[in-house]
């Protein structure tokens, strides 16, 4: 078997952080199987809203390995786009055409619909295809590090607090949250919106001073905590689900999210199988979160489900097979000659 190459500056933390978010995401596809058609308030339903809630910091995550990556980076922009954008969008037309076969829609106009929508969890493709339309103009603003604070205090302000702000306003006075809204759409910045923020936040956070990484970390724990909390709590006091906590631009789900990555990125691993090993599952993660659903979809077919037992021991144990399985299809898919590192 050829050995996987390790560079020089070969960093597992990412990797390692790349594992864990794919994993973690398909713990969130769990969870949400049989939330709608389980009792609100019951056992189930509270399980499943927890799992679901506490591995929200997984896609954000995502954008910050990415912007870490790229924006410290000096590869051409031109590269950028016929390598790391083509692949993406090869890979998302290939496998958003296998579950577009799968689901089989009448009519020509609703499949090329359905294949060039993509499958429910495939918008994270365009969300980072987009970003990677505009990387020259992040790479200018993080030149300047007055400006790149700007930038992001106002994203952090407009994207994330204020949403925030407005679902507390919401708990006290639904006129008042109507009002936040109103302004903030009113003044409608869409400058520093977006996944733009999360994606410069991970190349912001490479150096931070050790008295704020553990600040960073209490918030990342207290927003762990209070993300599901909110909305088993909000849902049982209005009677109806209530998971405005839950977007991934949130406070409570972004510092999680910026807690980990700070806590790993730097990790050291000497052993050199363990790393190739990392490095193998890392390659093979776009591929597995292309996928996953499919595998989770069969696996559903057969029965497994997380209402077999209890949810807080079954959504672990069916997001593990269904991971392992997914990880091992994708990297036997990327030893196919010439297409497979394209399409996993």
């Amino acid at each position: 078997m050829k050995k996987t190459k390790l560079t020089r500056d070969y960093l597992p933390g990412y990797d390692l952080l790349r594992i864990m978010a794919t994993f973690a995401v398909i713990i969130l596809h769990v969870s949400t199987l049989n939330l709608g058609s389980s009792a609100l308030g019951s056992g189930d339903w509270t399980a499943m809203m927890v799992w679901d809630g506490a591995v929200r910091w997984s896609v954000p995550l995502f954008f910050m390995i990415s912007g870490a990556l790229f924006l410290q980076s000096d590869k051409p922009y031109r590269q950028i786009l016929f390598k790391n954008a083509l692949r993406i969008l090869t890979a998302f037309l290939f496998w958003s055409l296998i579950y577009t076969i799968v689901a089989h829609p009448t009519g020509w106009k609703t499949f090329i619909f359905t294949w060039l929508s993509g499958h429910y969890h495939m918008w994270f493709c365009y969300a980072i295809l987009g970003i990677y339309l505009v990387i020259p103009i992040l790479r200018h603003i993080v030149k300047d590090e007055k400006v790149t604070k700007i930038f992001m205090i106002f994203w952090f302000v407009f994207a994330s607090l204020i949403p925030f702000a407005e679902f507390i306003a919401w708990l006290v006075s639904p006129t008042f949250s109507k009002l936040i809204n109103t302004v903030n759409s009113k003044i409608d910045l869409l400058l520093p919106m977006g996944y733009t923020g999360a994606f410069m936040l991970g190349y912001c956070l490479r150096n931070i001073p050790p008295k704020m990484k553990r600040l960073l970390y209490f918030l990342g724990i207290l927003g762990l905590v209070i993300t599901p909390l909110s909305a088993v709590l909000a849902s049982l006091k209005y009677g109806r689900p209530i998971t405005s906590l839950y977007p991934y631009l949130m406070p409570n789900v972004i510092l999680p999210a910026a807690a980990l990555f700070v806590l790993l990125k730097d990790i050291r691993i000497r052993k050199e199988g363990l790393k190739r090993f990392l490095r193998i599952l890392a390659d093979a993660s776009f591929g597995t979160y292309l996928m996953h659903v499919l595998v989770l979809d069969l696996m559903t077919h057969l029965g497994f489900s997380p209402l077999l037992f209890s949810p807080w021991i079954s959504v672990p144990v069916i997001a593990i097979a269904c991971a392992v399985i997914s990880f091992a299809i994708s990297a036997l898919i990327r030893r196919i000659p010439f297409v497979g590192k394209i399409i996993s």
